[in-house]
């Protein structure tokens, strides 16, 4: 049993696949981020693509489910 309020990489995760994947733990709190399309200018989405793409480059295994755009 997760001691913690928060996820625990441990423990059993169901992970399903839609436009994004969801991560979905027992017993654990859940945030939820958004953002409007044109709250960030194109220059920093680019670079946060990048920056996305590098790091699920690195850790393939915990981004298999992931979709690049």
């Amino acid at each position: 049993m997760n001691t913690s309020s928060f996820l625990d990489p441990n423990a059993e995760i169901e992970i399903k696949q839609g436009i994004l994947p969801h991560w979905q733990q027992r017993g654990v709190f859940y945030f939820v981020t958004f953002r409007l399309a044109d709250s960030i200018p194109n220059s920093k989405k680019d670079e946060l693509k990048a920056d996305r793409k590098k790091w699920n480059k690195k850790h393939k295994e915990t981004t298999k489910y992931y979709k690049e755009d």
